[in-house]
């Protein structure tokens, strides 16, 4: 979807337009460990902080990575789109649908606010992670080079070039390959997330 900053200093992606079932509050999802307390902006690729969001006000480190940022803004009308501004003709990708990714070799795509939009497969699912502290699983892994900074970016699969299905949102990732090319990356499966707040759902465009 868009893009936050913390204090002008700690900038992550942020992936998902979700909202509460019955009160109708609406919230933008990111990675759980991206929280610092304070107020987050709306931070555009190529661009300076905007709007004030609000404040990143659930967050969890296990058994999933995961953070809602509620939109106290009411000068802000989240639409559940990724974004794609390197693209001449379709720099918003809307999404269609939530699919879970079911084999290996599936091909998907990261927006990252660092990366921006790029693509690779799926190589592992049912995996897991850990720094020592946090246990996180349901997780699967895809051979994408992140860049620090691209956590919480939506991970989706085109559906055509306008409508994407998203398919997760990216909890980190391993890079020291001495290359510029590999890299592995942790993804959190959407319906680990609903399991976990059972009173929230993905927006999708019609």
């Amino acid at each position: 979807m868009g893009y936050i900053q913390l204090n002008e200093q700690l900038v992550h992606l942020v992936g998902v337009f979700l909202t509460r079932r019955q009160s109708n509050i609406n919230y933008i999802a990111t990675a759980g460990h991206c929280y610092m307390p304070g107020s987050y902006s709306l931070y555009p690729w190529n661009s300076t902080p905007t709007y004030k969001i609000g404040e990143l006000q659930v967050y969890y480190l296990e058994p999933i990575d995961f953070g809602i940022i509620y939109i106290s803004n009411n000068d802000i009308q989240p639409v559940p789109c990724v974004r794609n501004t390197d693209s001449e003709q379709y720099k918003e990708l809307f999404i269609k649908d939530v699919i879970l990714v079911s084999s290996n070799g599936a091909h998907l795509c990261l927006s990252g606010i660092r990366s921006h939009v790029k693509c690779g497969f799926v190589v592992a699912l049912n995996g897991f992670t850990s720094d020592g502290e946090n246990f996180r699983d349901n997780i699967f892994v895809a051979n994408l080079r992140t860049i620090i900074g691209d956590s919480g970016g939506s991970i989706f699969s085109y559906k055509n070039l306008t409508h994407i299905s998203l398919n997760g949102i990216l909890t980190g990732s391993l890079f020291d390959f001495h290359d510029s090319i590999n890299g592995i990356a942790g993804v959190i499966i959407i319906s680990s997330i609903l399991n976990v707040v059972k009173t929230l759902e993905v927006v999708t465009v019609p």
